[in-house]
């Protein structure tokens, strides 16, 4: 079985629309990792666009809607 599977439904929902706020941190150490390559023949690399992509995403959520959903998930 994997780990997804034995989550409750509502945290797999909060886990995919605020779980990238969480993981920040590792976004950060995976694009300052020593041998990273954000760049290659003058082309940025997929995994740099995708790691960029996933903290712009995190970096977009308010406080307030962060507050908003973690009160809702622990009130029902």
């Amino acid at each position: 079985m994997y780990e997804k599977q034995t989550q409750s439904k509502k945290y797999r929902d909060l886990d995919k629309t605020l779980g990238v706020y969480f993981r920040t941190d590792k976004l950060f150490e995976q694009l300052y990792k020593k041998q990273f390559k954000k760049q290659y023949a003058g082309k940025a690399t997929k995994k740099y666009l995708k790691l960029m992509q996933q903290i712009q995403k995190a970096q977009s959520i308010s406080y307030k809607e962060l507050e908003r959903a973690l009160i809702c998930s622990s009130g029902r």
